[in-house]
């Protein structure tokens, strides 16, 4: 059966359930295969975490405001994003070439290659993958405002987990109203700016910025809001290496570090908030070149 590996508020995240596997993996890779195995991740990662910032556009020129609540995302891992060709360069073995092996989402077989002059006595194995079909994660988040139009909103989890080290997750960003600057326009308008980061242990370390331009119009019951954002991230690694790898030149306890960029700069999200008295329920669904869905439940007070 499929895992579906998944942060929530009490729970632990891919990289906390499973780091030491993770790390263990990643320890057999030079840095040209371990970054291939891992870029799914980031990927993946950076869609989720810009995901479920906002839920509407307004923000009052000035007087309380606050959201409280819980916004869960999920990105969807496609077939193409579990496997990925690792390539050798040695004349010792596997045999020079390309193999068609699990990333960190692929299925959790190894393959195994034999080994040239051998009789097939002896092969080298590449790693197999966590087995995931999607990347949900959650976390709370609170937004307050107004300062001249301006309002502030903030992510933050820590989680001391046992062998694997602490996770911690923080984001922050800001908000300023612009339709407030024209009394006629129709519907409401903002434009926000947020800066997100995630470490675990000592060997990975993510952040990512998104701005936004962001537009709402509220009924009775419902808001209708959308934006259009580009958003860049960044996934810093560095682990001992152990050898396994013969695709470069690193010798046993090296130390690899590598940077890798999330795929998505462009996303456009469209969704619709439930506006229950202060209980506020809001899902958008966001299109980029990894697309997410985000949900979220919370207490809004002066949001209308």
């Amino acid at each position: 059966m499929k895992r579906i590996v998944c942060l929530l508020v009490f729970s632990i995240f891919i990289f906390g359930a499973n780091a030491q596997t993770v790390e263990d993996i990643l320890s057999k890779y030079t840095e040209e295969n371990g970054r291939l195995y891992l870029q799914p991740f980031a990927d993946a990662f950076s869609a989720d975490f810009n995901s479920g910032l906002f839920h509407n556009a307004k923000v009052k020129k000035k007087g309380f405001q606050i959201y409280i609540g819980v916004v869960a995302q999920v990105a969807t891992i496609s077939n193409s994003a579990k496997y990925f060709n690792a390539y050798t360069d040695s004349d010792l073995f596997p045999p020079q070439g390309s193999y068609k092996v699990p990333t960190i989402f692929g299925p959790t077989d190894e393959v195994s290659v034999p080994i040239e002059g051998t009789s097939d006595m002896y092969h080298y194995v590449f790693p197999g993958g966590l087995d995931v079909d999607y990347l949900p994660l959650a976390m709370p988040q609170i937004t307050v405002g107004s300062l001249f139009g301006t309002d502030f909103t903030a992510r933050y989890i820590t989680l001391d987990v046992d062998d694997y080290g602490k996770l911690d997750v923080f984001g922050w960003g800001v908000r300023h109203s612009i339709d407030q600057y024209f009394s006629a326009l129709p519907v409401d308008l903002s434009v926000g700016y947020y800066n997100q980061s995630f470490k675990v242990g000592e060997y990975m370390d993510a952040k990512t910025n998104v701005i936004n331009l962001q537009t709402s119009i509220t009924m009775p019951v419902l808001t209708f809001y959308g934006g259009l954002g580009y958003e860049s991230s960044n996934v810093d690694v560095q682990y001992i290496y152990e050898g396994a790898d013969i695709t470069g030149f690193a010798e046993e306890g090296d130390e690899i570090r590598f940077e890798m960029e999330g795929a998505n700069t462009i996303r456009a999200t469209i969704g619709v908030c439930f506006n229950l008295g202060p209980i506020k329920i809001h899902g958008d669904y966001n299109v980029a070149k990894q697309n997410t869905f985000a949900v979220g439940l919370g207490i809004g007070i002066n949001e209308n």
